[in-house]
């Protein structure tokens, strides 16, 4: 009898097991993304909106993310800067058909801690306090409202704390209440920190997985694994594939992680065989993605279903008609991917 008891008991605990691991995760049904629905993503830092602005490879680029130009501050209001109108202009004068999507930025962090987590703490509080305001939902909608806006972006680095992921996803959701089906809510996000609710989730139209200041062990920056191994913690979280946009580098990080970013139009004509960069000046070696490793890294998001690539930043890439731009490569495997479909 103290034996069957044993066993039945065994069994009930197996039971909740199994039941609380299925319930730590979402079943999305992921939608299926065509080739020639496939989104080319670029975020445009503000501060490359000049005379040498390059607008050669727009016509490759479905969706633009203007950076760099709008914050909000703990008390939920949205600051634009000086040049933010004549930012926007330029880039109507420039786009045709594209989504133009605003990234905004939340408060910094202003710990004097020389530890990371720290630090993370101290702007996640600042943020929290901006979320809990009241008044940033209108404000955001104001702004896209006058600037006509497609939608809004985030690029919260990082809420570690559950308390921090449970006022962002509060926001979020308040957010889409107010926007409704007007304005898209979009979201950086990295796969080793993925705590948003399903509500949050479904709230957020689409997500860019940051897949770069990342090393694999010999110190290669961004590779095709770590790529692979982001796409998987999406969606073994549950995140809709084709809301997914899978983020690659157009510059390099050096192999020791040292805070050096390199743009690759300045440097891709002296990489090796391997994307490496030799720099005699700080004595460091840079890692790039080449041609090659952004064409593989696009056919793998194509194979794998997700909704499109998303490129930290426009203004990295050498001109359209350069053989070695990597625009060129995302669009090389998407028109392959089109005509063998």
């Amino acid at each position: 009898m103290k034996t069957s008891v044993k066993i039945l008991s065994l069994v009930l605990c197996l039971c909740l097991i199994i039941t609380g691991l299925f319930g730590c995760s979402h079943k999305t049904d992921s939608t299926s993304v065509e080739p020639q629905n496939f989104r080319v993503t670029a975020y445009i830092v503000s501060d490359r909106l000049d005379e040498t602005f390059d607008a050669s490879n727009l016509d490759r680029v479905t969706d633009i993310i203007l950076f760099g130009n709008a914050t909000y501050d703990e008390q939920g209001k949205v600051n634009l800067s000086d040049s933010f109108e004549s930012d926007v202009e330029f880039l109507r004068n420039l786009i045709t058909n594209q989504r133009f999507y605003l990234n905004i930025l939340g408060p910094s962090s202003q710990s004097q801690s020389d530890d990371w987590n720290e630090q993370m703490y101290d702007m996640a509080d600042r943020n929290t306090a901006a979320f809990e305001s009241g008044v940033l939902e209108a404000e955001i909608k104001n702004v896209l409202d006058k600037y006509d806006f497609d939608g809004i972006v985030f690029d919260y680095e990082f809420p570690l704390r559950k308390k921090d992921w449970k006022s962002f996803d509060k926001f979020i959701i308040s957010l889409d209440s107010v926007l409704g089906d007007d304005y898209k809510i979009g979201m950086s996000m990295v796969g080793w920190n993925l705590k948003q609710s399903k509500e949050a989730m479904d709230a957020t139209d689409f997500f860019e997985i940051m897949s770069y200041d990342l090393w694999d062990k010999e110190g290669n920056h961004a590779t095709i694994d770590i790529a692979q191994d982001d796409i998987k913690q999406f969606e073994k979280k549950g995140y809709d594939k084709a809301k997914l946009d899978l983020g690659v580098p157009f510059y390099a990080r050096p192999t020791t992680g040292d805070a050096y970013w390199y743009d690759y139009k300045s440097y891709c004509d002296d990489l090796d065989e391997n994307g490496l960069y030799n720099d005699s000046a700080t004595g460091l070696v840079f890692s790039f993605n080449t041609y090659d490793v952004i064409k593989e890294k696009t056919e793998m998001a194509i194979e794998n279903g997700i909704g499109g690539m998303m490129v930290w930043h426009y203004s990295c890439d050498v001109p359209s008609d350069n053989e070695k731009s990597l625009f060129d490569a995302i669009d090389s495997a998407k028109q392959e991917a089109i005509a063998n479909k």
